[in-house]
């Protein structure tokens, strides 16, 4: 049993409070009485009103609001809804008190006539005051769900998962439904990786280059929540084929101090991480730090069977067998600086500065052999490769935010503007001998590369009484990257090393997208509510390549229009039912756009495709979500259409069929069709279970130069959760998933999964902890076979990635958060809120 604060208790209560509570005068207890016992009126007219905090102005939602007669006798009782709402449907002619109260809030006596014969009683706005004595000495022990359903799709709540402690962002993310993550971190989102990744709903370019390394920086422990919206409106710019993840950080907003402690240790991380809240009165003040320590380690096998064809028949001509091992150490560094202004209750201001510095070793060694049709080895062709990259980037992140909020409720201007940059380094070495062994070949490179990104967005909101609400906005997002690749080789140890112009880059690269949106939403009598919007966005691209003392300009300006409809019905007993529409773009990256060629494996080429161009999909979703009690269910069916698909694919060099090209194209046509189901449920107030089931089809109609290739099959994810709470302070919680196998247009992967289960042990009233989390621990590693079939060959891979991970945390909190009066507000505002004139 812990104190807890004012933010978390409106959270637990919106679940554990029931629907009617009748409420002594003296203070929020909880009747005895059943609802059985509470009087039901038959008769009579409605009585309704809106609670609201006597300062903020804002909903006291799932506030009890009890009706007693004179004596104070319960007459019925019910409870806010989220907009701080309630209604009595019926009542009779008579004199009566509302007793109004919640958790942090002295308890509102409302007398209340209603005259016979008289229409629907309308209360208006009734006012709580804050108690933070009350609010100190209550004591609960509900937790917030673990997931939570919103609009546009849900919430995972990071902070209660303890086998997320000591972890990083890409720990986090597996247990969220509708994602998975394979075992090199790749995120995708019911079947695509094509996803727009934010932080507390701003872009991030640390997130834009490498997606799974800069998830292994985050620390778990800075992460509240997982918002995924599968459907955006389109309110938010439109990149993102599947959709939106959006990571958000912890921070308060209550008067106060309170501060964080996390350290963990284990066999393949160690973490530090400390965060700080501070308000005082109008000023709010958050700083986080974070350093983690990672080790990665892991081991391939290839088979490379080549072909000649003749009447469709197959026959081999020689066997190439590739083993590599690798390990990988990786450190980095994560630290936030945020703050914000109340000037008055209208006018807010906010700032936040991100800065994350990384560095990351990698040691691989590739052995290349090669056999004869017959199984004998042609030792001439026998090379073993030691190869060393090390990775030093650091990013930096600042944005400005002003808001705006008007007298009419609902009514709100937001004005951002955000500069991130990212810088990187990398410095690369290739020693290769033979069978001697003798030094056959040297390489050396260094890469300089950096991102910039300057946003500059306005929103206005603006609410009809009764016929709506309208949402409007500009965005510009001014984008720059770059990179200098200078490569050197040498045939043998003692020669010198030289240029090689083929293999040195210089890349300049501009993308600039101007956008502007509209979005009306009208929602009729709490039942319907119909969004229809539309997105404009312009984008200017624009790239300089300098590869082989070759120039080449890029300039490929393009417009896009993205509608967006959304279509929701509310049913009886907490069901709803929606249906919605919306246009996705996904413009390629640098990564996939440099022509830079890494030819460290000499059998497999890779390089970027300037030429490519942006896709575009159609999604369209029908959603039905159903509440009851402490269960909640969301099932979905979906379709997704992809325009000019953007997909790697692998071809053969025309003058040496050993080696294989992997590059990038717009390859066609990609469908997927798919249903979701997630479940979730609470019980004895201290448990938890949960479980996500994702199954789709995917049909792809596309090309590999020019061979038209049709592929399609059935593909599912599954994953759960499940927690509890005992009476000591002591929790148990347990988490899962499982990906099936996959395919692309020229491979098919097997199925990979991941488990994990966690320990925690509290103690010092919840302020201190030690969590105990082990994943995979059945079995050290988790083997990967690929298949990938190529006009002249047939490869088989096989990946081990070692991932039995045991980690040991201990964390502290400390410090007070209290919700307290301003009484510099009050001055301002006049009593009750309003202005003075």
């Amino acid at each position: 049993m812990a104190k807890l604060n004012l933010l978390s208790l409106r959270s637990i209560f919106g679940y554990l409070l029931l629907p009617a509570l009748a409420l002594s005068p003296s203070g929020p207890t909880v009747a005895a009485t059943s609802l059985a016992h509470v009087y039901q009126q038959t008769g009579g007219v409605p009585v309704s009103g809106v609670v609201v905090d006597a300062v903020t102005k804002q909903p006291v939602d799932f506030a009890t609001v009890a009706l007693q007669d004179k004596a104070g006798k319960p007459v019925n009782g019910t409870s806010c809804d989220e907009k701080g709402k309630f209604t009595f449907p019926k009542v009779s002619s008579g004199e009566y008190n509302l007793a109004i109260s919640f958790i942090g809030y002295k308890t509102k006596i409302q007398p209340v006539t209603v005259a016979a014969g008289s229409g629907a009683v309308q209360l208006g706005q009734i006012v709580l005051e804050s108690d933070s004595k009350a609010l100190e000495e209550v004591v609960v022990t509900g937790e917030k769900n673990l997931i939570q359903e919103t609009d546009d799709g849900m919430v995972y709540n990071a902070e209660n998962d303890i086998t997320n402690i000591g972890g990083t962002a890409a720990d986090v993310l597996k247990k969220v439904p509708s994602l998975a993550v394979d075992m090199d971190g790749n995120v995708e989102m019911r079947g695509s990786t094509k996803i727009k990744i934010l932080i507390n709903g701003k872009p991030s370019t640390m997130l834009a280059d490498n997606l799974a390394e800069a998830l292994q920086q985050i620390p778990a422990d800075m992460i509240k929540s997982v918002e995924v919206i599968t459907n955006p409106s389109a309110k938010y710019e439109a990149e993102g084929t599947a959709g939106v993840v959006n990571i958000i950080t912890k921070q308060s907003s209550m008067e106060g101090m309170t501060g964080q402690v996390t350290a963990s240790t284990g066999n393949r991380s160690n973490n530090l991480n400390t965060n700080l809240n501070i308000r005082k009165k109008k000023l709010g003040v958050r700083a986080s730090v974070g350093g983690n320590f990672n080790d990665r380690v892991g081991d391939s096998e290839s088979d490379q069977v080549y072909f000649r064809e003749e009447n469709l028949i197959q026959t081999p001509t020689k066997l190439i067998q590739q083993n590599s091992t690798y390990e990988n150490n990786g450190q980095s560094l994560f630290t936030q600086l945020g703050g914000d202004y109340d000037f008055n209750e209208q006018n807010n201001l906010s700032a936040n500065l991100r800065l994350n510095l990384s560095r990351n070793l990698s040691d691989r060694t590739l052995t290349t052999s090669q056999f004869t049709p017959s199984g004998e080895e042609q030792t001439a062709n026998y090379r073993f490769r030691d190869i060393d990259n090390t990775n030093r980037g650091n990013g930096f992140e600042t944005n400005l935010h002003y808001k705006k909020r008007f007298k009419q409720k609902g009514q709100e201007l937001d004005v951002l503007a955000i500069f991130n940059s990212n810088w990187q380094e990398s410095d690369y070495a290739l020693v290769e001998t033979d069978k001697a062994p003798t030094v056959t070949r040297l390489e050396q490179s260094d890469n300089h590369s950096q991102t910039r990104e300057l946003t500059f967005q306005a929103d206005y909101a603006h609410p009809f009484s009764k016929r709506g609400s309208l949402e409007g906005g500009v965005r510009a997002v001014l984008r720059n990257s770059g990179s200098d690749y200078d490569f050197r080789y040498s045939r043998s140890a003692s020669a010198p090393l030289t240029e090689d112009p083929a293999r040195s880059n210089l890349f300049n690269y501009d993308q600039d997208v101007y956008s502007s949106y509209l979005s009306y939403t009208l929602r009729v009598e709490k039942v319907y509510t119909i969004r229809v919007g539309g997105r404009y966005e312009y984008t200017n691209v624009a790239g300089d390549f300098n590869t082989n003392n070759v120039a080449t300009q890029l300039d490929k300006p393009f417009h896009n229009f993205m509608p967006n409809v959304m279509l929701m019905k509310a049913f009886k007993n907490n069901q709803r039912l929606r249906l919605s529409y919306s246009t996705r773009i996904q413009r390629p990256g640098i990564g996939q756009l440099n022509p830079y060629r890494n030819e460290s494996n000499q059998l497999n080429i890779r390089y970027g495709n300037p030429d490519l161009d942006a896709e575009l999909t159609h999604n369209t979703e029908l959603n039905y979500s159903l509440y009851v009690k402490t269960t909640s269910l969301n099932a979905s069916v979906y379709w997704r259409q992809t325009n000019n698909d953007i997909a790697q694919y692998q071809f053969p060099i025309r003058e040496n069929n050993d080696t294989l090209n992997t590059t990038f194209g717009n390859l066609g046509e990609n469908a997927t069709y798919g249903t979701n189901l997630s479940v979730n449920t609470r019980f004895n107030q201290k448990g938890q279970i949960g479980m996500n089931v994702n199954l789709f089809y995917n049909d792809l109609n596309s090309f590999v130069g020019r061979t038209p290739i049709h592929r399609a099959g059935f593909m599912y994810n599954l994953s759960g959760n499940a927690s509890y709470r005992f009476e000591n302070d002591f929790s148990v919680q347990t988490a899962g998933s499982f990906n099936s196998p996959r395919l692309s247009l020229q491979s098919r992967s097997t199925y990979n999964y991941s488990y994990s289960l966690g320990l925690r042990k509290e103690f010092w009233k919840r302020k201190g902890g030690v969590s105990l989390n082990v994943e995979n621990f059945l079995f050290s590693n988790n083997t990967i076979r690929t298949t990938v079939n190529n006009a002249n060959s047939n490869n088989f891979n096989q990946n081990n990635n070692y991932n039995r991970i045991v980690r040991l945390s201990f964390n502290y909190r400390f410090g007070k958060m209290e919700f307290k009066r301003d009484k510099a507000l009050e001055k301002l505002t006049g009593e009750g809120g309003k202005k003075r004139g």
